[in-house]
């Protein structure tokens, strides 16, 4: 899965979201920051990013996916 692809895929669901990766191959690095995450636990954001690539998991097509989320400053 190609880092474009996981920001388009993030945008998707959260369209006001700044994304920021490092990584490569299967394994991604993601820093997220929106407005959406507000009143939210930081587990809870993590499982919004999280649910969003519940697919790719399962098939392999995404192995690692370490997420941080912040609010927008």
């Amino acid at each position: 899965m190609s880092p474009e692809k996981i920001r388009e895929k993030i945008q998707a669901v959260l369209d006001d979201a700044q994304v920021t990766m490092s990584g490569e191959d299967c394994n991604f690095a993601v820093e997220v920051s929106s407005a959406a995450f507000e009143g939210q636990s930081p587990l809870q954001r993590h499982r919004m990013v999280n649910d969003i690539f519940k697919d790719e998991f399962a098939t392999g097509e995404l192995h690692a996916l370490s997420i941080k989320t912040k609010l927008p400053e």
